[in-house]
Parts: C-alpha cells; structure tokens; sequence
C-alpha cells in the first residue's frame, strides 16, 4: 500500500515481524559465502573463488539450488565456469537484500528480547516506509524465501489440491501459511508500486 508519505508502505504485527525476522535470518546464513570468513573484503568486492581451480558445483541442497540456479542446464561445465564468476555476486546481493529487510524490521520490534506473549498476540501494527532501493531489498527477498519455502514444501501448480489433503496437525500447513502470506506481502509491494 502507499502511505502517507506517498511511498510505499508494509504494515506487519508484532508476531509477523518477529516471523520475518527469523526467515531473514535463516536467509542470510543459507546464501552466505562458504569462503567469506577466509577474506571478508575479497566476499565484498565478489572475489572469492577467482583463483580457485576447482570449478564450483550446483549446490547440493534443492532450496539453495533454486536460489543459485545454474546458467546452462544443457552444459555442465559451462554452468560451473559461469557459475565461478556469478555465483559470490548472487550471493551477495541476496544476504545483503535479506539485511537491510532484517534492520528495517530492527527498527519495528527489539528481535534481542524474547517476545512477550501479550506483544505477540495485541495485533499491534508497525509501519516500514520504503525507498526504492529498500522496495527492491523487500521484492528481492521475499521472492527468495518464497523460493526456499515453495522448494521445501515440492510446491506444483496442484498445490491447492495437495494443501487441502493435508492432516489439521501437519506442521506443512504452517509453512504453507507462510509461503501464501509472504505472496500476499509481496503482491501489496508491488500493487503499491
């Protein structure tokens, strides 16, 4: 939506912040640089694996792997050589997008402190005003953890049929719950635009 400001708005409550919270902070540890902490200036300018001889594979993990999807499908070493060049960037941007979403949401809730049950359940609204490059960190990365949730629950385009077949104390519906709700946050940021 679009405040008063004229710039686009997302309204969360307590409870929906501190649950972004900990997708984002999940986020930021799985894209990650493996080799960051080797040289956290070379994983700052992207350079990290330059120098490597060792071509970088397809990560093994599927959620991960939609993330960081190879280039060419059809040629293996194609994929890892242009893989070897990309994928720190991709990276990257992907951990810094999930941050700034992270210091925003910083701003709404102290995420130190442990939620208190009566803040977690008074629907208290908080505002987050975004810029153009914050709307773009919040597309970025509610796109990516849509990916990673839609990857994990093998999301088809039968879900719907899949979702309703689920027992009531399946812990995929939560997740399910999740994946639709970050959809429509997504769909009001962009009808916002």
């Amino acid at each position: 939506m679009r405040g008063r400001s004229g710039r686009p708005e997302i309204v969360l409550e307590d409870m929906h912040v501190r649950v972004l919270a900990d997708l984002c902070g999940q986020l930021v540890e799985m894209v990650s640089p493996d080799d960051e902490a080797a040289d956290p200036l070379a994983a700052e300018l992207g350079l990290t694996g330059l120098g490597s001889t060792e071509a970088p594979a397809t990560p093994e993990d599927p959620a991960l792997a939609r993330l960081l999807p190879d280039a060419y499908a059809d040629d293996a070493e194609a994929a890892a050589e242009f893989r070897r060049y990309t994928e720190t960037d991709l990276r990257l941007r992907k951990r810094d997008n999930a941050r700034i979403v992270l210091a925003d949401l910083a701003e709404l809730v102290d995420l130190t402190e442990p939620a208190e049950d009566d803040a977690v359940t008074s629907g208290r609204e908080h505002r987050v005003v975004l810029d153009a490059p914050g709307v773009q960190a919040w597309l970025g990365t509610l796109n990516d953890l849509r990916l990673v949730i839609g990857t994990r629950l093998e999301v088809t385009e039968d879900m719907e049929e899949f979702e309703a077949k689920l027992a009531d104390d399946d812990p995929r519906r939560w997740l399910f719950a999740v994946f639709h709700w970050l959809g429509g946050l997504q769909d009001s940021l962009l009808g916002a635009l």
